[in-house]
């Protein structure tokens, strides 16, 4: 069902104008106690035309009153979402009515998506200052601000990004991403995309990610030849490069089945992201998984077999008899070497993972130690931000080169 909430003054001219352009079925008339007489020369001239919609009336006590106003406006805004539920089908037209009125009516209807209407003129009284002269009307049509500010939905889906609350983001858009025109539509669902892809990398589902970011990035990109926002231009930018970075981790992990010094970049990064949101216990359980796949890495690399099932014959001689009796399993005969004898066999070998650690390691293990200790681990104790700072730094400063990977923001 078609309908309009259109505030009324002094003269039915621009109402009925605006009524018999837009055809409603139905009609929420806001008015004041001075112009609510007018409704009924309203209705009877779209009668006489062939248009009798159903109406409401809602009426300003003082329509200078833009607390009292808003309040009425809202409740034209209640009755029209009760007749129509699709805000492409709802016209608000504030010419009429007080200046009071108008303000209202657009603060309460701004955030549904309703398309807005003003009837303007080619010709007005008082040498074009004062009113349409009748018969010149000229009904103007346009998107509803919304699409335009959006100012509260931006606000949060800005606030969520920057907090990798994707999720959040997400439902945000998806709440109001039907109010949108075409290309507006177009634009955010390429944004919601990407943001799917960041939401899925971040839980460490590479392969949703890859696919997520690329569909995302083709949208924005389609829309990048039409012109698009700034923000969305620079945070385009950014997903364009973090996408290249997912899809040469995928190349090098061949389609993220093998370990490679690439995947510590990953992890680390993730860890610096929890750290961001104060969640110490999560950014420290990814740390130690970076400096375990650290040591896999080099002991693979270095003795030509795997840390879950090492090759005893590749281990130094030195060391061979005592691995074996320690880490061999009783149940499948595999060997299987924990972190700190992973890094002690490197070390013997001259490798400079293992030495380097060599030079950390007591640090290491008390930093280790109040990992153990957390809820995550074995105990029930919550890491603080001291810890991570100390454990991050050694990782970075040991097992990374160059920069970590940084999700892009949007402010809008």
């Amino acid at each position: 069902m078609r309908a309009m909430i259109i505030s009324v003054g002094g003269t039915p001219d621009p109402v009925v104008t605006s009524i018999l352009k837009h055809k409603p079925d139905f009609v929420c008339f806001f008015a004041s106690q001075q112009s609510l007489d007018m409704i009924g020369e309203i209705k009877k001239q779209t009668k006489a035309v062939g248009h009798n919609p159903s109406d409401y009336k809602v009426v300003c006590e003082n329509a200078e009153d833009l607390l009292h106003c808003y309040a009425k406006a809202l409740e034209c805004a209640k009755r029209v979402r009760d007749v129509s539920s699709e805000p492409d089908d709802v016209v608000v037209d504030y010419t009429g009515g007080t200046k009071t009125m108008s303000a209202a009516l657009a603060l309460a209807t701004v955030a549904h998506g309703y398309q807005f209407s003003y009837v303007g003129g080619e010709e007005r009284t008082k040498n074009g200052l004062g009113l349409v002269v009748s018969g010149k009307e000229v009904v103007r049509l346009g998107i509803s601000p919304w699409q335009v500010f959006a100012v509260e939905e931006k606000k949060q889906i800005s606030l969520f990004i920057s907090s990798f609350q994707y999720e959040a983001a997400i439902s945000v858009i998806s709440k109001t991403i039907d109010r949108l025109q075409d290309r507006q539509h177009e634009v955010w669902s390429g944004v919601m995309e990407t943001l799917q892809g960041y939401l899925a990398w971040d839980s460490f589902d590479h392969k949703t990610a890859l696919r997520k970011l690329s569909n995302g990035l083709k949208r924005l990109e389609m829309c990048e030849r039409f012109g698009i926002d700034n923000q969305i231009q620079e945070y385009t930018d950014k997903v364009r490069g973090n996408f290249d970075i997912l899809n040469d981790m995928n190349q090098k992990t061949h389609f993220f089945k093998l370990l490679h010094p690439i995947l510590l970049r990953d992890i680390v990064s993730n860890a610096r992201r929890r750290y961001q949101q104060n969640k110490y216990d999560d950014a420290v359980a990814r740390l130690y998984r970076a400096l375990e796949m650290a040591g896999q890495i080099a002991f693979e690399h270095a003795t030509g077999t795997s840390t879950c099932e090492a090759d005893p014959e590749k281990l130094p001689q030195s060391m061979r008899e005592e691995y074996v009796h320690r880490y061999r399993s009783p149940d499948d005969k595999k060997i299987r070497i924990p972190l700190f004898a992973t890094f002690r066999v490197l070390k013997e070998l001259q490798n400079p993972s293992g030495v380097q650690f060599g030079k950390y390691e007591e640090i290491l293990k008390k930093v280790l130690s109040a990992r153990n200790g957390s809820i995550l681990a074995h105990g029930i104790q919550p890491i603080d931000k001291e810890t991570y700072e100390r454990f991050a730094s050694i990782i970075e400063q040991l097992f990374l080169d160059g920069s970590l990977i940084e999700f892009p923001q949007l402010n809008l």
